[in-house]
C-alpha cells in the first residue's frame, strides 16, 4: 500500500508499537494511513488482531468497503454493526478475524457482557484503531473502553493493545484559555493513553498541495423589517400565558433560553400533578418551535408545524385542551394568509438563493453541501428550493440528508436511505445536499466546491469538520447569517479557538517526554479514581429506596399503573414490566412498528421472544412517560440509569414460575 509522503511522516510512532493520536485535516487520509499502520501491525506480528472502531453505525460498512478491502486478500476482515447479526455472537466473530470493524457500543457491550458468545476481553486485540478519537472524553462510548483499559494498566496488566487514534480537530474542550487549550490536549492524550500527537511537520507543503483550503466568506443578511406573522404568534402566546394565572412566566418568546424555561415548567407540573400548567407549556412550546422555524426558514414551514400539531387527536373533554384548541383555531386563517405573504418573507432566504444562482450556473459541474441546524430546517430548504422559480432552471439536483436515529420532531432516515442518498451525490445524480451535522465528520463525501453554515451556531470542531467539506479547487466556506447575530460572533471565536488549538498541540508536542508522561500518568490516575467513585455513586444512589415502596405514574392523566418492583431490565438494556395486571393499563396499536433489522431475542410490537418456545408478552417502558414517585420525592427522569431504586435483571424461568397461568 503506497502513502503520500506526509502520511508516512504521521504513521512513524505507530509503525513503531507506540500509542499515538494521528492529527490530519479532513480529506488528507487518515483512515488509508491507518489502514498501512494496521497491514504492517498485522504482518509483523503472529496472532495479532485489529479493531478498528467507529462512533457511527454508517462508517463500519464505509471502512469496510472504501478503505479495509485491501487488506482483505491475505487477512480475515469482519465488519459488524448493530444491523449485523454477527454482534449477538461477537466472541466467535472476533476469533475467526484478524480485522473487526465495529461500533464503539458494540465492543463495550461485549466486554461487559456475562455471556459466553459475546463476552471478549480487550487482551483478545494487538491494536485499538478509534477513529474521530476527539470523541475520547466524558461519558462517551471511547472513554469507557478507555477507562477500562486504563484501569488495566494502572493495576499492572501487560498485554493490553496498541492504540492509534485518528482525529482532524481535538478541539478546545471548551476551554477559551491557552492553560484550557493545553489542559483539553493532554487530558485527551492521557485518555487515550497516547505517548505522541503526531501532525505533518516535514511534509507540510506537500499536504497543503493535496488537501487545498476553501476560501471564507460571510454572507450576512438583515433582520425582517416587519415580522407580522411572528408578531401574532406571539400574541396567541401571551393569551395562553394569561390563561394560565400565573405570574412572572418569560416572555423572551422565540428563544432557545425561552424553550429550556419551558421545558423545565413543564417538568415541574407533570411531578406535581397539574394537568393544566403541563399541557399549556407543550402547547407553548410547540408555539415557540414555530417562532424558530419562522426565524431560520418560511413562515409556511412554521405554520405547517402548528397545524399538524393541532391536527392530532386531542381529549375536548379537558377544559384546558378545549381552550388551546380553539384559541388556534380562532387565529388559523388569519396566520395562513399572513404565511403565504412573500412581502415578509425570510432575509436568510434570499441571501442563499443568490449563492446557489452564483454557483450553480450551467455549464460548471457544482457540487455543494447547505449545514442547518435540524432536520426539520433541511426538509424545509429542500421544500423552498423545489418552489423556487428562479432555481428551479439552474441544474440542480437536490436531497436531503439526515441522522438515522429517531426522533419524534421529524422523520428518520434510514441507513439504506442514507447511502443511497450518498451515492447519487458521489455520482453526480445529485450536486446538492440539505444536511444535518452528520455529513460534517467521517462520511465518504466527494469534493464540494461549496459548502455553506445556514445560521448555525456550533463549536469549532463541527466548524473545521464543515469546512473540510469543501476542498474542491477554489472551493468556498460560507457562513449566512444575520449581521451581528451570535452565530457571526460564534463563527469568529471558532477561528481564534482553532489557532488556540493549533497552538496548544504545538506545546504538547514539544513538551519534554518526562514531564509529558508525568502529566498523562497523574491525568489516568485522577480519571480512574473519579470513575470509580461514580461508579460507588451511583451504586448507593440505587439502593436509596425500596423498589416495592416507589409508584409510577402516567405523565398525562397522572394515573399510578405500576410499582418499582415490578420492572425488570432484559440485556441490562430495556426495562420491561413483568406484571400480569399492568395489560389493564395500556392498549397496543394495531400493526407492529417496521424495522429494517432483526434482533436476537426481541421483535417489534413489544414482544421478546425466546428461541426456544413461544412468545411472552413484556412491555416495555420509557422513563419520560411516567412520573416516579418515591418516598423522598415525585420526579421524572430522562435515564433509567438516573433512578433511586434497584432494577433487577429479567429471569425467564423465575418469570414463568411465578405467573403459571400465563401462556408461553
Amino acid at each position: 500500500m503506497e502513502l503520500r509522503d506526509y502520511q508516512r511522516e504521521v504513521v512513524g510512532p505507530a509503525l513503531r508499537g507506540r500509542n499515538s493520536i494521528i492529527w490530519l485535516p479532513t480529506g488528507a487520509g487518515k483512515t488509508r494511513a491507518a489502514v498501512h499502520v494496521c497491514q504492517q501491525h498485522l504482518e509483523s506480528r503472529r496472532g495479532g488482531r485489529v479493531a478498528m472502531l467507529v462512533n457511527k453505525v454508517h462508517l463500519v460498512d464505509q471502512h469496510a468497503k472504501k478503505e479495509f478491502h485491501v487488506l482483505q486478500k491475505d487477512f480475515r476482515v469482519t465488519a459488524i454493526s448493530g444491523d449485523s447479526s454477527h454482534k449477538s455472537f461477537f466472541a466467535y466473530v472476533v476469533k475467526q478475524s484478524d480485522v473487526v470493524i465495529c461500533t464503539a457500543q458494540i465492543l463495550q457491550n461485549a466486554l461487559v457482557s456475562r455471556e459466553e458468545d459475546m463476552h471478549v476481553e480487550l487482551t483478545d486485540f494487538s491494536l485499538l484503531v478509534i477513529d474521530e478519537c476527539h470523541h475520547t472524553h466524558k461519558e462517551a462510548v471511547y472513554n469507557k473502553i478507555m477507562l477500562n483499559y486504563l484501569q488495566q494498566k494502572l493495576s499492572g496488566q501487560q498485554d493490553l493493545p496498541q492504540v492509534l487514534g485518528l482525529t482532524a480537530s481535538p478541539g478546545t474542550g471548551g476551554a477559551t484559555s491557552f492553560e484550557g487549550a493545553v489542559e483539553h490536549i493532554l487530558q485527551i492524550c492521557a485518555n487515550l493513553d497516547a505517548e505522541k500527537i503526531t501532525s505533518v511537520q516535514e511534509e507540510l507543503q506537500h499536504l497543503q498541495s493535496h488537501v487545498p483550503q476553501p476560501r471564507k466568506q460571510y454572507d450576512l443578511c438583515q433582520e425582517r423589517a416587519q415580522d407580522p406573522f411572528g408578531e401574532q404568534l406571539k400574541k396567541v402566546m401571551e393569551q395562553i400565558q394569561q390563561y394560565m394565572e400565573m405570574p412572572g412566566l418569560p416572555q423572551d418568546f422565540g428563544t432557545q433560553i425561552y424553550e429550556q424555561r419551558i421545558v423545565e415548567l413543564e417538568k415541574r407540573a407533570a411531578e406535581t400533578f397539574c394537568r393544566k400548567m403541563r399541557v399549556c407549556m407543550l402547547h407553548l412550546r410547540k408555539y415557540n418551535d414555530a417562532l424558530l422555524i419562522n426565524d431560520t426558514v418560511r413562515m409556511i414551514d412554521a405554520f405547517q408545524c402548528l397545524q399538524q400539531f393541532y391536527a392530532t387527536e386531542r381529549d375536548m373533554k379537558d377544559p384546558t385542551e378545549r381552550f388551546l384548541t380553539t384559541t388556534f383555531e380562532e387565529n388559523r386563517t388569519s396566520l395562513q394568509a399572513l404565511a403565504g405573504d412573500r412581502r415578509y418573507e425570510n432575509p436568510r432566504l434570499g441571501k442563499l438563493e443568490e449563492i446557489l444562482r452564483e454557483h450553480f450556473q450551467p455549464p460548471d459541474a457544482s457540487r455543494g453541501i447547505i449545514f442547518t441546524k435540524t432536520r426539520q430546517s433541511a426538509h424545509s430548504l429542500l421544500s423552498w428550493l423545489q418552489d423556487t422559480a428562479t432555481l428551479s432552471g439552474q441544474h440542480i439536483r437536490a436531497a436531503v440528508l439526515t441522522g438515522t436515529g429517531y426522533s419524534n420532531q421529524t422523520k428518520h432516515m434510514t441507513q439504506n436511505e442514507q447511502q443511497d442518498v450518498i451515492k447519487l451525490f458521489r455520482e453526480g445524480a445529485l450536486n446538492l445536499l440539505f444536511s444535518t451535522s452528520v455529513a460534517e465528520e467521517g462520511l465518504d463525501i466527494p469534493e464540494c466546491n461549496i459548502v455553506v453554515r445556514y445560521g448555525l451556531m456550533t463549536n469549532e470542531i463541527a466548524m473545521m469538520q464543515a469546512r473540510g467539506r469543501a476542498r474542491a479547487k477554489n472551493s468556498v466556506y460560507s457562513v449566512l447569517a444575520k449581521a451581528s447575530s451570535k452565530e457571526v460572533s460564534r463563527e469568529l471565536l471558532n477561528e481564534d479557538l482553532v489557532k488556540l488549538m493549533e497552538r496548544a498541540i504545538r506545546v504538547v508536542q514539544a513538551m519534554p517526554e518526562q514531564e509529558y508522561r508525568l502529566k498523562i500518568r497523574e491525568l489516568q490516575r485522577v480519571a480512574v479514581a473519579s470513575c470509580l467513585m461514580k461508579e460507588a455513586r451511583i451504586s448507593e444512589r440505587r439502593q436509596l429506596h425500596d423498589p416495592d415502596a416507589v409508584y409510577l405514574y402516567c405523565v398525562n392523566c397522572n394515573m399510578a399503573v405500576c410499582r418499582g418492583s415490578d420492572i425488570r431490565t432484559v440485556e441490562s438494556m430495556h426495562h420491561v414490566n413483568i406484571n400480569p395486571n399492568f395489560g389493564l393499563y395500556y392498549r397496543v396499536s394495531s400493526g407492529k412498528i417496521q424495522f429494517q433489522r432483526t434482533f436476537k431475542d426481541w421483535e417489534p410490537g413489544c414482544r421478546i421472544m425466546c428461541s426456544e418456545c413461544s412468545q411472552v408478552k413484556l412491555p416495555i417502558l420509557c422513563i419520560k412517560n411516567f412520573v416516579v414517585e418515591t418516598p423522598a420525592e415525585r420526579r421524572r427522569y430522562k435515564k433509567w440509569s438516573n433512578v433511586t431504586f434497584l432494577v433487577k435483571e429479567f429471569d425467564y424461568l423465575e418469570y414463568c414460575s411465578s405467573t403459571p397461568g400465563q401462556s408461553f
